[in-house]
Parts: structure tokens; sequence; C-alpha cells
């Protein structure tokens, strides 16, 4: 009778549980993945738009809103669009103009 009114608990000390799980984990990461998103939207408008080259194309015409839209679709899609938009146009290295 005794054991069946102990509850079970995964944490090693048995009367103490975590205050934070792996659910608490999973929403700071989504916080932290919102706020990214945010930041590098916020870089992308203040951006001008001759920093926006494209080598195919040779202009950056609509390059500004395309990549706008891609981190705002972003927010549903875990975030892909910010991370591209973080290593292709913010950490891309500048040209050499010789």
């Amino acid at each position: 009778m005794i054991t069946s009114m102990i509850t079970r608990c995964w944490f090693p000390f048995w009367p103490i549980r975590p205050f934070f799980g792996i659910e608490a984990m999973w929403g700071v990461i989504a916080i932290l993945g919102v706020v990214f998103t945010l930041i590098m939207l916020i870089d992308c408008l203040k951006r001008p738009v001759s920093k926006f080259y494209n080598p195919l194309t040779k202009e950056a015409e609509h390059d500004k809103l395309i990549w706008a839209f891609a981190i705002l679709l972003s927010l549903s899609f875990y975030f892909v669009g910010a991370i591209a938009y973080y290593f292709v146009i913010k950490k891309a290295k500048p040209e050499n103009k010789e």
C-alpha cells in the first residue's frame, strides 16, 4: 500500500524536482530564436540596398524585400531564413574593389 502512494520522480534526489525541465529548455531556445530573428529583421531593414549584392543578377533591386519576407517566414520554419541571412548577408566578406 505504501509503494502505491509514492509518486515516481525521475530526478535522482527523490523529494526535489528540478525547477527547469526539458520543456523549459525548449521554451528558452524558442525565445532566443525569436529574438535572433527580430534582430536579423531589424538589420535587414536598416541595411542599405547597395549591401544586398546578388552575384546572379548583379543587382539588388528587390533583394531587401525578399530577405525581409524570408526572415518573417522563418518564424514559422525554425528560424532558417534568419540563419541564412546571418551567414549570407551579415557575415559576407566585403568585395575587393580593385
